[in-house]
């Protein structure tokens, strides 16, 4: 089945509620290409790699958490631009983003979506707001279990072996998760008396600010943390509207 291109972006656009708060990426059609789409590529990030793949596949359409335009980055189309540009232009596929937008839904989310694969308790909505987006949530576990027992779910889910500032108790329950660059909000995982705060990546601060508050940190990668809202999306697509949609994995080990 087919879809026209412009009745799925009017879809997605509300289904994800783009209008409902600012973003620094632009949400939404980045590259226009055909009119009727039937195969859809889905990716975590916009690279020559990705499109590529997604082109060899005979995607009319690619779908990603992180476009090629950002509203406060303004950029020449520079060399590495035009390679990106000119592959989706010859094979005229058009490239969708959704950022915020991805991380902060309630069912398709990056958040919602790993807590429900760690089989958690959801307990609050959000970790923080940012921009005026509710983003993260608060989960729980079944019952108290040793941390170590959770760090190897988490690098199951992810096969990675993530980076762990195990400064919070030896048995925990209480989980906050923010996917991709969560690290400025751990206090806020702190305030709400959460045991582990498990997001994509850390700064030169975070190993200090958790040791002295009494968190585990738990970085699994930006990219691994934010792949599963893409895919969700993508399986909503296939069964609303009949398309034809695949997950092209460009490893990232940040």
């Amino acid at each position: 089945m087919s879809i026209l291109r412009d009745e799925l972006i009017s879809f997605l656009d509300s289904y994800l509620s783009v209008s409902s708060g600012h973003d620094p990426a632009l949400n939404g059609l980045q590259v226009v290409g055909k009119a009727q789409v039937q195969r859809v590529a889905l990716g975590v990030s916009a690279n020559l790699d990705l499109f590529a793949a997604a082109a060899r596949w005979g995607a009319d359409l690619v779908l990603v958490h992180h476009g090629l335009i950002w509203r406060d980055e303004p950029q020449p189309i520079d060399f590495l631009m035009k390679k990106r540009l000119k592959l989706l232009f010859d094979h005229d596929i058009t490239l969708l983003a959704y950022h915020l937008p991805l991380d902060a839904h309630a069912e398709v989310g990056n958040n919602i979506q790993i807590s429900t694969r760690l089989g958690l308790e959801l307990v609050e909505d959000h970790v923080a707001f940012y921009s005026g987006w509710p983003i993260g949530i608060i989960g729980q576990t079944k019952r108290r279990m040793p941390l170590t027992e959770l760090v190897a779910q988490v690098n199951a889910l992810f096969n990675t072996s993530s980076t762990v500032f195990p400064f919070g108790p030896e048995n925990v329950q209480k989980v906050a998760i923010l996917s991709g660059g969560g690290a400025s909000d751990v206090l806020e995982a702190v305030r709400k008396g959460c045991d582990v705060y498990l997001t994509g990546e850390a700064k030169e601060p975070t190993p200090a600010l958790c040791r002295e508050s009494g968190i585990t940190y738990i970085a699994a990668g930006h990219y691994n943390t934010e792949k599963f809202g893409v895919q969700a999306l993508g399986e909503l697509l296939r069964q609303q509207f009949g398309l034809e949609v695949q997950f092209f994995d460009v490893p990232n080990p940040l």
